[in-house]
């Protein structure tokens, strides 16, 4: 005889809804995705739907981690340079472009959304650091690289344009261009 929901376990009922939720949002992306055709998806009432994700934004930022939580798992035991690593990654979440850039505007309106960004942002970041670091003279402050990190790493996450470019020669051409800069600095202020 089969089970009723209730004999099955909460984390493989919530796993269910999230994989509808993510082909929904996937599809559709967020603004055209209702928790009711989540919850129609995965065989449940959009209010049961709220009893595992508590809001519509809860359950979006559970797929954002989701894909990024995959992404980093197939890239971060690979015995690979962070450069290559982080290509990867970005090759990875490529097609989840639109849903990246959808994310990146509600996030003033939802912590959830704040976080998952947050830490894909710092992994990125940590890789191009990593990269960087390694070409650059000992001891040289690599916060101003962090930054400008981050706002590339933005605009290669929420882009709509069609990169002319493999993402792997995009990622090489900022690596180079940051250690040029930071080199070209060092050797201009000697307190570095």
């Amino acid at each position: 005889m089969a089970r009723n929901r209730q004999q099955i376990p909460k984390a493989d009922r919530q796993a269910e809804v999230l994989s509808h939720a993510r082909q929904l949002f996937v599809a559709k992306g967020y603004r055209a995705t209702s928790v009711t055709q989540v919850g129609k998806a995965a065989g449940i009432a959009s209010a049961a739907v709220h009893w595992y994700f508590p809001t519509k934004d809860d359950l979006f930022a559970a797929v954002l981690g989701q894909i990024f939580d995959e992404a980093r798992a197939d890239v971060e035991d690979l015995d690979v340079t962070p450069e290559e690593k982080l290509v990867r990654l970005l090759e990875a979440t490529k097609a989840y472009r639109i849903i990246h850039r959808e994310a990146y505007e509600r996030m003033a309106e939802s912590q959830g959304l704040r976080a998952v960004y947050s830490e894909t942002a710092e992994w990125l970041e940590c890789q191009l650091l990593l990269s960087v670091e390694q070409r650059l003279p000992a001891g040289y402050d690599t916060a101003a690289i962090a930054d400008v990190a981050h706002v590339l790493f933005e605009g290669l996450l929420v882009s709509q344009r069609d990169l002319d470019r493999p993402i792997g020669e995009i990622v090489r051409l900022l690596i180079d261009a940051l250690v040029a800069s930071a080199t070209a600095e060092s050797a201009v202020s000697p307190e570095r």
